[in-house]
């Protein structure tokens, strides 16, 4: 017999249920990330940093404090504290990774360099007087750290 005008009964809805599936699975795992907060505070922290780096100047020493995205690297056990914040300085970029296996990177325009990167742990205050964490850096031009290296 000639099948041509025919269709699998099965094939269609099998086909249709194995792609809803798979997209509710991504969904789930794209609202889990969400869920732990590290998404949302990498992104915030990232930005931040960068809009510093950006307004900064040559010879600029920063201190920010970081308590809480210490708190969510924690919690989402990411394996140490100095994964948490990275500079490129090539690349002109920074980094924040607050959860395992991914991170969030921005760029900044101004020709400076970022050095002396270093986070230190309960070393500030807060305005209810607690410790807290402390990312502390500092900006020197460009030249500089060509001479430097």
């Amino acid at each position: 017999m000639n099948n041509k005008g025919e269709t699998n009964i099965l094939k269609d809805p099998v086909v249709y249920l194995i792609l809803i599936v798979i997209f509710f699975v991504g969904m789930l795992f794209f609202v889990l990330q969400y869920e732990a907060g590290g998404i949302v505070w990498e992104d915030y922290y990232a930005k931040e940093i960068v809009k510093i780096i950006d307004f900064s100047k040559p010879g600029d020493k920063i201190e920010i404090d970081v308590h809480k995205a210490t708190e969510i690297a924690k919690d989402n056990e990411v394996s140490s504290f100095s994964e948490i914040f990275q500079v490129n300085n090539k690349d002109k970029e920074v980094c924040v990774k607050l959860s395992k296996g991914r991170k969030t990177c921005y760029s900044y325009f101004n020709d400076v360099d970022v050095v002396n990167l270093e986070l230190k742990l309960a070393e500030g205050k807060n305005e209810d007087n607690k410790e807290v964490n402390v990312l502390g850096f500092e900006i020197i031009g460009m030249q500089e750290a060509r001479n430097v290296s």
